[in-house]
């Protein structure tokens, strides 16, 4: 249950430090996060049309190990994976990768995608949000890291240029 936002700090204050989870800061604000995505300070968020999905998988497709994240109420699960490239079929994308990685994505599905740049648990993090019709993240990629914590560059590049371009 969202607590009375009229006793919490206002939300620009909150998000200029903020580093958790954007799912638990917007219910506490009574918000769908992508409302609270559209609020994140400066150039943190670019959002774009859910219509740039498949484009969007595709171009990661290229990229190498990402990690892909999906949650629930009560779970977030992530695994590192290439993402496979997507197809349509039957009112579905379609994608299967090695090792098992695989499923199927609405073809209507995805309302919104998100380019995120903050800091995230103490470590500067880049990531596309995928967002559903009540903007609640369906998926989420991450840009990978190297053995020391730092962000892949080559990732961090292809990241970069593909926000611009959409």
């Amino acid at each position: 249950m969202p607590a009375d936002t009229q006793t919490l700090e206002p939300l620009s204050e909150r998000l200029k430090t903020f580093d958790g989870f954007l799912e638990r800061l917007s219910k506490e604000y009574d918000m769908s996060t992508l409302d609270l995505v559209r609020q994140l300070p400066g150039d943190s968020a670019k959002v774009v049309s859910g219509d740039h999905m498949v484009e969007i998988l595709h171009d990661v497709s290229e990229w190498g190990a990402i990690l892909f994240i999906t949650e629930g109420n009560h779970i977030i699960s992530g695994m590192s994976v290439e993402m496979p490239k997507v197809f349509l079929k039957d009112g579905y994308y379609h994608f299967f990768g090695v090792g098992g990685f695989g499923g199927h994505i609405a073809e209507t599905a995805c309302n919104h995608v998100a380019f995120i740049e903050r800091h995230f648990q103490n470590r500067n993090s880049r990531s596309i949000h995928f967002y559903d019709d009540v903007g609640e993240p369906m998926f989420k990629i991450f840009i990978s890291r190297e053995l020391n914590g730092d962000m892949k560059a080559d990732q961090v590049e292809c990241w970069t240029a593909l926000k611009d371009r959409l």
